[in-house]
């Protein structure tokens, strides 16, 4: 395993606590990048001890060998053709030991990651979300007039936009299909709070789904993305951090997805900068759209699931989306399972399976 690695696990392990949410997050972030990295080496030593006793079994079966009758009958066999076995097993327990350390010192991180993130709740417990921001105009969906290159326009061949040109194409609803039912956008993730209020209390319009950093986020439908947004940095919320849009979002994604005979609004938020859509694409159920991430106002790695039943057309939700930009489809910010003319807020645990 990576030496230099398990020295940056035991040297931040003493570092002093930091106090203020901002600078807790950051340790935090650091510490995943670090406990990931130290991951993956250690899951590449996972054969180690069944190595490790394989080369025993050889050496004890050649010091069996080395008994005075067997040595007698042998009189050419030396006891320094063992050396290289002697060092093989030095250096395999040698590993092991170090190997075990690792696993230690990720248990370690791991625990003081959770106290950081009891700190930051503690020190800004949930309150009702602030979604006041402004848009990102590229983020938006463009229609069929007039679309960047990104979106679907026209691009030189063989240029990063021509390739966007293939896999964005312009905005069409004509491909939608609608699904059956919702599928899961995040296999495997546990739910770390649901609506409407956080476990701890305080207002939550959404379902959170807990899971690492980097976990594939796919489309629960078929669907056509009218918002995609990927500015900041994927490992960077904190409690009370109000980057991206919706206010707090930090990396997100809008879709307008038709199941059965309803069309649904789906946000996600606290996303990684790792998208594979962009504006006015259209989806597949079971693409993966984007990788999961700590984004905003977050306290660790999650995506929030807001969900709207809306009461018009898909042609009618873009325009609207178009003229407000409005994810909440005007049900707002601050009361639970509202409605207005437009859509209904749904609890997302209802709507998906389990995961």
């Amino acid at each position: 395993m990576n030496l230099f690695l398990m020295c940056c696990l035991f040297l931040f392990s003493g570092m002093p606590e930091c106090e203020s949410p901002q600078q807790l997050a950051a340790a935090n972030a650091m510490d995943r990048r670090i406990l990931m990295a130290v991951e993956q080496c250690l899951d590449a030593e996972g054969s180690l001890q069944e190595i490790l006793e394989q080369t025993r079994a050889v050496l004890q079966d050649r010091l069996a060998r080395l008994d005075p009758a067997w040595v007698q009958r042998h009189p050419d066999c030396r006891a320094e053709d063992l050396d290289d076995l002697w060092t093989e097993v030095q250096r395999l327990e040698g590993m092991q030991t170090l190997h075990q350390r690792g696993r230690q010192a990720c248990t370690d991180t791991l625990e003081r990651i959770s106290r950081r993130q009891e700190k930051m709740d503690a020190l800004h417990p949930a309150d009702a979300p602030v979604y006041a921001a402004d848009p990102v105009p590229e983020a938006m969906i463009r229609g069929t007039a007039g679309l960047p290159a990104a979106a679907g326009g026209a691009a030189e061949e063989g240029s990063w936009d021509a390739w966007l040109s293939v896999v964005c194409p312009a905005f069409d609803v004509s491909g939608l299909r609608a699904a059956d039912a919702f599928v899961h956008p995040i296999p495997g993730a546990y739910v770390s709070a649901g609506t409407w209020s956080y476990p701890g209390g305080g207002l939550h319009l959404g379902l959170d789904l807990a899971a690492p950093l980097y976990t594939d986020v796919h489309a629960p439908a078929d669907g056509v993305v009218l918002y995609q947004s990927a500015g900041q940095p994927a490992d960077s919320g904190y409690p009370g951090n109000q980057s991206g849009y919706p206010g707090g979002a930090g990396n997100s994604i809008l879709l307008l997805c038709p199941v059965q005979d309803r069309l649904y609004s789906v946000a996600l938020y606290h996303l990684s900068n790792i998208h594979h859509v962009r504006p006015g694409q259209s989806v597949r159920q079971g693409d993966v759209i984007a990788l999961s991430g700590n984004a905003g106002n977050s306290t660790g790695p999650h995506t929030h699931v807001e969900i709207c039943e809306l009461t018009m057309s898909l042609e009618e939700a873009v325009s609207y989306f178009l003229d407000t930009a409005d994810f909440s489809f005007g049900t707002g910010w601050d009361t639970p399972g509202a409605c207005s003319q437009m859509a209904c807020r749904m609890r997302p645990e209802q709507l998906l399976p389990a995961s």
